[in-house]
């Protein structure tokens, strides 16, 4: 009995130290189709033999098997361990690239659980610092909903991480945000993803099999559309239908990714909670978040409602993830949620603005974009004129956004500012179509640039580019600044200038 007692805690020690079982099928998962892709196609010509498909397919059966002692190789030679100092993980070949991260050094901890992972009780961990690693995080990691719970308790266990103030948006405000905050080329990116997924599963020939039997489905389609198309072009109707439908996807897949949100502050820390069909926490570290950055499009300007995102390494750095601190927010909203959430941010009034005499500065470049699909239209009429119409529909199509982001840079030439106090700058610009206005501590800059082209060497005006630290440099460049003002105002802040 004491024998088998000894084996059972013998297992349970090595279990702990690995990660989840389920982890052996992500390292497989990438060569199944091997095996897959021929069984599926004889399954489909229903005329599956399994004596007959084991003798054809011997040599794939052979490497799945490899594929499948490889990984179970893997899981056993990858192992980590957690003490009071921080998580040291075996990764790599047989173990071998060994990695400590210190919780001292941690910017952000994330635990993400897909609904596949909550029917094994797994999560998959995402620990990152500012350090520049070969990887994409500096420790991934599938571990057991226990050893999860642990380590998430371990590092809000202190006296530090006492919850001070907690921030839920409403419902309908992450319904907005989601309206907002969606594009159709990250939905089409996702249904891209999607299709080729399918395609590398499926194959050629049962691709042919579908493809037919779509086809008599378009037809059928086809002559819906027939009667529409008299007025309106075949194509621009499809064109329009595939970013309606690829916009929807991004909307379905950021309301989903910010459900119940919810954010918890403490001393040294943030909590955060979000989520549908895959629950996320995060724990960032206060100290190592570089800024925060209010996010407004024009028509959130005109509506008087923003976004609160925070720059810190390892949060929002997976695929269509925003590092929302506040999701979405009115600006008399803000103010009280900032105070609450982040108390000792510094937010320096503007200093340095642009205005009303530099609007013909930010829209004349937009302005002659904005001149060229029209007369491409008018060229390709008098050149061709058997032209078809939907070309003409598609010039015009592409010509709206481009207006938009004329009004767009005339805003921007009433929000570009710059502005210094004792320990922190505010920093306002426009960057495509997106406003951004950022608060940090000036210990964060870690250089500042001025470029001046031989436009603004006339006009005495110059860009002004503030980098800030962190695993990458990130870039703010404000246009259009007064020259003689911002080399004064750096030069009475003490920043090193180059030029």
């Amino acid at each position: 009995m004491a024998e088998k007692n000894g084996r059972a805690a013998a297992v349970s020690r090595f279990l702990r130290h690995r990660q989840h079982p389920i982890k052996i099928l992500d390292y497989t998962s990438r060569n199944l189709w091997l095996l897959l892709i021929p069984l599926t196609k004889q399954i489909i010509a229903d005329r599956f033999n399994f004596q007959e498909w084991l003798r054809t397919n011997m040599v794939e059966i052979l490497t799945v098997t490899a594929i499948f002692g490889i990984a179970l190789l893997r899981w056993i030679f990858v192992s980590f361990d957690i003490d009071s100092e921080g998580i040291t993980a075996k990764t790599g070949l047989f173990g071998m690239v060994r990695t400590k991260v210190y919780f001292s050094e941690m910017t952000t901890v994330s635990f993400c659980q897909s609904w596949l992972n909550r029917t094994v009780r797994a999560h998959t961990i995402y620990v990152e610092t500012n350090a520049k690693t070969v990887t994409k995080e500096d420790i991934r990691l599938v571990i057991s909903q226990k050893n999860a719970d642990m380590l998430f308790d371990f590092i809000s266990s202190s006296e530090s991480c006492t919850p001070k103030a907690t921030f839920s948006p409403r419902k309908s405000y992450l319904f907005i945000f989601s309206l907002l905050f969606s594009s159709a080329l990250s939905g089409m990116i996702l249904y891209g993803t999607f299709m080729f997924e399918a395609y590398k599963i499926i194959g050629l020939e049962m691709e042919q099999q579908v493809l037919e039997r779509l086809n008599g489905e378009l037809t059928r389609i086809d002559e819906r559309f027939l009667k529409l198309s008299e007025t309106i072009p075949k194509a621009v109707l499809l064109l329009a239908g595939a970013v309606l439908l690829s916009w929807l996807i991004s909307f379905i897949t950021t309301l989903a990714r910010h459900w119940s949100f919810v954010i918890t502050r403490s001393d040294e820390k943030f909590f955060i909670k979000s989520g549908a069909l895959i629950k996320r926490r995060h724990i960032i570290s206060r100290d190592k978040i570089n800024y925060y950055d209010l996010t407004q499009t024009l028509l959130m300007k005109i509506f008087k409602i923003c976004s609160v995102t925070l720059n810190c390494t390892g949060y929002g750095k997976s695929r269509r993830e925003i590092s929302a601190l506040i999701p979405i927010t009115t600006y008399e909203q803000m103010n009280a949620s900032l105070k609450m959430l982040v108390p000792e941010l510094p937010r320096p009034r503007p200093e340095i603005r642009t205005g009303k005499a530099d609007i013909m500065r930010f829209i004349f470049t937009p302005v002659l974009f904005t001149a060229i699909p029209p007369a491409a239209i008018i060229a390709i009429k008098r050149y061709f004129p058997d032209v078809r119409q939907e070309v003409t529909a598609l010039f015009a199509i592409i010509t709206v956004p481009l207006i938009w982001l004329c009004a767009v840079k005339v805003a921007a030439a009433f929000n570009t500012s710059v502005g210094f106090s004792e320990n922190g700058c505010s920093l306002s610009y426009c960057k495509m179509y997106k406003f951004h206005k950022l608060f940090l501590p000036k210990s964060n800059i870690s250089m500042i640039r001025i470029t001046r082209n031989p436009f603004q060497l006339l006009n005495n005006t110059c860009t002004l580019i503030i980098c800030t630290a962190g695993e990458k440099t990130s870039q703010h460049r404000l246009k259009f600044m007064p020259y003689d003002e911002i080399r004064r105002i750096c030069l009475r802040e003490g920043f090193i200038m180059f030029e």
